[in-house]
């Protein structure tokens, strides 16, 4: 289920100023059809110089009827002050829309609407200021739940019976746990805010919820962020945070369904169980696409959980200089060997590791047989000079590894590792 406020706000356009007045037609200038209304007035004047940006002009056409110059350049001179459009009443003192004005609209993209005679002009001014101040609502709502939802997640609010309040009517609820997803657009540097098609992933969230019977709550900040919640705490067979990393997948699944050319990568935080911590969740999440994108090579799309990288976090810390120290007195020897001889080792190591130690799961996901992991642990131990019996060498191996993602040297697995441990 998706929060009813959860949609993005869009200004009252011409196109449905059309919806409500649908006595109207438009006659020209269609490509402006998404121009917004912020007022609207009743054009008595040849005097424009009070226009200003996104008025919406109601006239008889009186003071252009006999004109065809003035009826061109009034045209002009509402595109060129960004004027939402013109609507002008027929058969008093037109019988229609000049053909000049309706040329010069249409090269200009500039939204001319025919007003049927029978029509008030009092009438339809009170109807389109009536929305426009519906819409002027519904967008300061809008403003309020996203600077609230802000706050939130930054941290700085404190109280819980203040948050949970004032959180209730956008969707907050109490007794839940939460874990937040932050959803990075996997594009150029350069871009400064999630350019993807938002609709989508509302659409998504609304499938997602009503699956998994969570609650999920987005919201547009840098990038869009979602608050998972669930009522059932401590549900050791279906706890928050393996229904947020189920969501996760889903959506990535769903919104590459839906958009081919773009695609998402999601950051999974950790379980809170007080609302006041949701902010450490966000930044978790958000932190851990920073370091799965930069330790992994699990590409476009991909879903990166904090839990999984908490020891690169910590470690991101330290100078580079320590973590090159590190990772030559640990891993570098695996990493020139399979330079030189085309081997795997470091990989092997890496997934044993990970499989706690097991050799059938690891020649599983390494498409090898049983034997052929056994070999080459037995080889990675010759090289180190170390037995992997011994859990605070493969502790100090792990870091290694670690390190040297960090570092650039490698990445953690590969893509079609990733896929079958996703599965696995």
């Amino acid at each position: 289920m998706i929060n009813e406020n959860g949609g993005s706000y869009m200004h009252f356009t011409v196109k449905k100023a059309l919806n409500i007045l649908d006595c109207c037609k438009i006659v020209a200038g269609k490509r402006g059809l998404n121009s917004s209304i912020r007022s609207v007035s009743i054009m008595d004047s040849p005097d424009i110089s009070w226009l200003k940006r996104g008025d919406l002009l109601l006239t008889t056409g009186y003071i252009f009827k006999d004109d065809s110059e003035t009826q061109i350049k009034l045209i002009q001179d509402l595109a060129e002050r960004d004027c939402a459009g013109l609507a002008i009443k027929v058969k008093r003192f037109l019988s229609t829309i000049p053909e000049p004005m309706i040329q010069e609209a249409n090269r200009l993209g500039f939204p001319i609407l025919e007003i049927p005679y029978e029509r008030l002009l009092s009438d339809m001014l009170f109807a389109v200021t009536r929305e426009i101040l519906k819409s002027e609502s519904i967008f300061n709502e809008q403003v309020r739940r996203r600077d609230f939802i802000s706050r939130l997640l930054r941290g700085e609010l404190a109280n819980e019976t203040a948050v949970l309040s004032q959180g209730h009517e956008y969707g907050i609820l109490t007794g839940c746990e939460y874990v937040v997803l932050y959803i990075y657009e996997n594009a150029s540097k350069k871009r400064k805010s999630l350019s993807i098609d938002k609709s989508i992933l509302f659409k998504a969230m609304n499938e997602v919820g009503n699956a998994l019977h969570v609650k999920l709550i987005g919201e547009q900040l840098d990038d869009f962020v979602i608050i998972v919640q669930d009522y059932r705490i401590n549900d050791m067979f279906h706890p928050v945070s393996e229904k947020a990393r189920k969501a996760a997948c889903m959506l990535v699944k769903s919104f590459a369904k839906h958009n081919e050319k773009k695609t998402i990568s999601i950051g999974i935080g950790t379980r809170q169980s007080d609302v006041r911590d949701i902010h450490t969740s966000f930044q978790e999440a958000k932190e851990a696409v920073y370091l799965g994108c930069r330790v992994t090579s699990g590409g476009n799309g991909a879903i990166h959980e904090y839990t999984a990288l908490e020891p690169e976090a910590l470690l991101q810390h330290l100078p580079d200089r320590e973590l090159n120290r590190y990772f030559t007195a640990t891993v570098e020897k695996l990493i020139i060997y399979d330079e030189e001889n085309g081997t795997e080792l470091f990989q092997t190591l890496e997934i044993y590791l990970y499989c706690g130690g097991k050799l059938g799961d690891a020649a599983r996901i390494l498409f090898v047989h049983r034997n052929t992991v056994k070999f080459r642990i037995a080889r990675i131990e010759e090289l180190l000079g170390i037995s992997l019996a011994d859990g605070n060498v493969s502790f100090r191996l792990q870091l290694g590894m670690c390190a040297s993602r960090l570092l650039g040297v490698s990445s953690r697995f590969a893509e079609p590792i990733l896929d079958m441990l996703k599965e696995g």
